[in-house]
């Protein structure tokens, strides 16, 4: 659930994170949330700091506590023009300011997936989605009958999009899971590695395998959800980051 005033930022944060595979409910006032949230029972909400009727911090906390039902993960968000009135949120509540969504889709994949990356094991065994195969030992990629040779980044970014086949990985998560943070990642390091990736898959198969979701990051196309492979078988108009 996304609580925000902003009309323009509430559709930013809607579009940007139902093209990463959440569905979304809206609401723009916190009374509007403290109904909503008892019908919809949602996973996280995203609590802009200034609300028209209840501040953010105190949303969070009603949210929180359960005082209108089970209580509910939120978080304050500040998101780029936003007032300075939400200086005071961040001495007892952690105040995540954003100035692009692919930053809030981040935070998102990492709370919904409790903070853990993925298992180092996972990533050292076969994993599959969709029509995609991996071998991390092999260093192959195997689609519809056809290998294909892979780098060990070309690989473990595979991995990485197949273990997370239902939601889009920003390129912060990519960063940090296949370079392991290198600082020495910087501008369009990502972005070349996939469209060499890419353009080698196609190649192959003649199959667009990886998605680039504009202004956020990377998805596998259509794989629906992953799983460990067989042994015995072989966007967004508004921000432009």
């Amino acid at each position: 659930m996304i609580v925000e005033r902003d009309p323009q930022a509430r559709a930013r944060l809607v579009c940007a994170l139902r093209a990463s595979g959440y569905g979304t409910v809206e609401a723009g006032t916190g009374r509007e949330a403290l109904r909503s949230v008892q019908m919809e029972r949602p996973d996280l909400v995203l609590v802009g700091a200034v609300l028209p009727d209840i501040g953010g911090r105190d949303l969070v906390r009603i949210l929180e506590s359960g005082d209108h039902g089970e209580g509910v993960r939120a978080v304050i968000t500040s998101g780029p023009g936003a007032s300075g009135d939400d200086h005071h949120d961040d001495d007892e509540h952690h105040l995540f300011r954003w100035s692009h969504v692919d930053q809030v889709v981040t935070l998102v994949n990492s709370l919904l997936d409790d903070g853990a990356p993925p298992d180092p094991a996972a990533l050292s065994q076969p994993v599959a989605a969709g029509p995609l195969r991996i071998d991390p030992a092999r260093l192959t990629a195997l689609v519809d009958g056809k290998t294909i040779a892979l780098t060990q980044r070309e690989c473990r970014f595979l991995q990485v999009l197949a273990l997370h086949a239902e939601r889009t990985c920003t390129r912060d998560e990519i960063r940090n899971l296949v370079w392991d943070g290198s600082e020495h990642v910087i501008g369009r390091t990502v972005d070349v590695l996939v469209s060499r990736l890419r353009s080698k898959l196609h190649t192959a198969t003649g199959r667009e395998v990886v998605e680039t979701v504009r202004g956020i990051g990377y998805r596998l196309c259509g794989a629906g959800g992953c799983s460990a492979a067989d042994e015995t078988t072989g966007a967004l108009p508004t921000d432009t980051r």
